[in-house]
């Protein structure tokens, strides 16, 4: 089975990156955790099991679900964001998955799978699965870091914002006003130059903090230098 996943989920994508790498240091075995509401996972959502502690019927029961509905999850994902997936889908075996959260729950599972450099999960949720998390471990690195050669930072982005826009519609199913979709170099975060920070759905607010948008859908997304994905994590 693959090896611990690179790092904990988070819940944005800059100054999220920058705590969660401080976390990890001091728990380097974090894994991709699932966000709370009232109509999602509870918040004892029950147990964390690596892969090479699963019964041998488990692991059955673990691969006819990857065949029926995590693998499938995740190639409807890959349709959307096609050579902007930093993997090949190929790769996604079973022998990648690193653990799972939430065996005795009845509505919410979370499945980790390791694939090099990229940790990559999936959520099962009320009978259906997507692809909820992606992490670069180099790219998150990068990020954390700030840069040391003294030139000027690489303020380019390689997307648009009609471009996130569209991505984002095609993957949640839901519609997003272009005020919703916020981006920024990923220059002004750390070392990881020429590439762009994004955030979609999330809520706008005021200049006296009264919210002024609504959206049940969310996905923060990290595009590397040349567009491809290297941090994704979707809120719903």
């Amino acid at each position: 089975m693959a090896n611990e996943p690179a790092m904990s989920r988070v819940d944005g994508a800059s100054a999220y990156v920058q705590k969660e790498m401080r976390k990890n240091q001091q728990a380097p075995t974090n894994s991709p955790a699932p966000l709370q509401s009232s109509n999602q996972a509870p918040h004892d959502f029950g147990l964390r099991q690596k892969a090479n502690e699963m019964s041998d019927a488990e692991k059955i029961e673990m691969t006819n679900l990857f065949m029926t509905k995590l693998k499938p999850a995740a190639e409807k994902w890959a349709l959307v964001y096609t050579n902007r997936v930093p993997f090949d889908l190929a790769d996604l075996t079973m022998d990648k998955f690193a653990e799972r959260f939430g065996r005795d729950s009845k509505v919410y599972h979370s499945y980790t799978f390791v694939m090099g450099d990229i940790t990559f999960g999936i959520v099962e949720q009320n009978g259906t699965a997507h692809v909820q998390y992606l992490a670069s471990r180099k790219a998150v690195a990068a990020m954390s870091t700030m840069p040391t050669t003294g030139a000027a930072p690489d303020m380019s982005m390689p997307v648009t914002r009609q471009d996130v826009k569209a991505m984002a519609e095609a993957d949640s199913g839901e519609q997003f006003p272009p005020n919703l979709v916020q981006l920024k170099p990923s220059a002004q975060s750390g070392s990881f130059a020429g590439g762009a920070i994004v955030n979609v759905g999330s809520e706008v607010k005021n200049a006296v903090g009264i919210p002024i948008s609504k959206t049940s859908a969310g996905i923060n997304y990290v595009f590397a230098k040349d567009g491809t994905l290297a941090f994704y994590l979707r809120a719903k």
